[in-house]
């Protein structure tokens, strides 16, 4: 029997993920506290002239500062998102498909602005406004009916494929299994994985993996994101999963009802292959994971950090270099807050000249050697899953069986 309360029944709730703590990239929540107001003279300089700097003596510094700030980069991975413009790009058209937020967890995302830029079947997904009762209805509905258990039963098949009769051998046995209702239909689904702190390498998001989880076997292209909960449903994109680390695995795939285990395997490369034991050869189980509820609405942010140098500092107003390189692109972006490494916050007060030097207010004093910032995000959509038969050692990508899932979709 099943309770009426469906508390007999395993379930993950997204509660229960980890989040991490706020970054001053991430919004307001990760600003340091205003100082307190002291006495003194004007904050502003006596002198607003700006001198227009030479273009290759900017470049050779601009050359120099990047050279520094990517061996810091490398050594403290202090900026993963960190995007260097090239002084010919405009970041305005770079970046046109970029937006602004005052805070990532709880500014609301317009969702209108991403319609031109979604799969063409996103809108066909299948959408579960209340995942916990339409769990717990659709495992009340397999209760009833089918076959006692311990009743020996003879099952005929019909219609079996030519590849499966081929292949069958009676000294294997033969599995069978059935679906709830909706499992053939297709959802944007969503896996908590950890992967395996013996696994020497990272694994990029949309990178090949082989996900088992039940009896489906599927090939994914996964996008990784932080785990965890947010008022708005927004999550940042993570580009690579460090070996130790957990995220949320996103793809469009069949829908799946509680937690379920879930294991993923990556293809070896041939020198892998040749050094590994005869019975894993060519396959590596790299991580772990557990099904969490599917949602459309669940937005992947992928975020960029463009930063600048402060140049000149006057106490609170601070004159910013190597952000922008035109004063058109200081226009565009001027509403955008600005923070800095240590949690600093301002905003742009005004340009100066044609070479993206601007003028900045902040809320304190900031160090000289402090790198500014601003945070641009953009939604990423999941690709889908291609189902996996035959062995797994043996199936390609190309060898799999058509280009999306064989379901029906709505």
């Amino acid at each position: 029997d099943i309770s009426d309360s469906g508390s007999d029944l395993e379930d993950f709730d997204m509660e229960d993920a980890d989040s991490e703590a706020a970054a001053p990239e991430d919004g307001i929540e990760g600003y340091a506290p205003r100082e307190p107001t002291e006495a003194g003279p004007s904050e502003y300089p006596q002198s607003e002239m700006m001198i227009e700097p030479d273009e290759e003596a900017d470049a050779e510094q601009l050359a120099a500062y990047r050279a520094r700030r990517r061996d810091e980069a490398d050594e403290d991975k202090e900026f993963p998102d960190e995007l260097e413009l090239h002084p010919n790009v405009l970041a305005r058209e770079r970046l046109a498909r970029y937006r602004g937020l005052k805070s990532l967890r709880t500014s609301p995302w317009a969702e209108d602005e991403d319609r031109a830029h979604e799969p063409e079947e996103w809108r066909r997904l299948l959408q579960i406004p209340d995942y916990k009762s339409s769990r717990v209805l659709t495992a009340r509905e397999a209760l009833v009916g089918g076959v006692a258990p311990g009743t020996r039963v003879h099952v005929h098949l019909r219609g079996v494929p030519d590849k499966l009769r081929e292949s069958y051998t009676p000294a294997a046995p033969v599995t069978l299994f059935s679906l709830l209702r909706h499992e053939n239909k297709k959802t944007a689904v969503n896996f908590l994985i950890n992967l395996s702190s013996d696994y020497p390498k990272s694994i990029k998001s949309k990178e090949e993996l082989i996900l088992q989880c039940g009896p489906r076997r599927m090939i994914i292209r996964p996008l990784f994101s932080q785990a965890g909960t947010t008022p708005n449903d927004v999550h940042k994109y993570s580009r690579y999963l460090h070996p130790g680390q957990s995220a949320v695995a996103t793809f469009m795939g069949p829908v799946v009802w509680g937690s379920v285990p879930t294991l993923i395997y990556k293809r070896t490369s041939t020198e892998q292959a040749e050094s590994a034991d005869a019975s894993n050869a060519g396959l590596s189980l790299i991580a772990t994971g557990t099904s969490l509820p599917p949602s459309t609405s669940r937005v992947v942010a992928k975020r960029v950090i463009l930063t600048g140098h402060p140049y000149h500092i006057h106490k609170k107003v601070v004159t910013i270099r190597y952000m922008f390189f035109n004063k058109e692109d200081v226009d565009w972006f001027k509403a955008m807050p600005l923070w800095t490494k240590r949690g600093r916050s301002g905003y742009v007060k005004e340009t100066l000249g044609t070479h993206g030097y601007f003028k900045a207010t902040f809320d304190g004093r900031i160090n000289p050697q402090d790198a500014i910032g601003i945070s641009l995000y953009k939604r990423v959509w999941p690709r889908n899953a291609t189902m996996l038969e035959g062995p797994m050692l043996g199936a390609s990508p190309q060898e799999a069986i058509g280009d999306d899932m064989d379901m029906e979709e709505q």
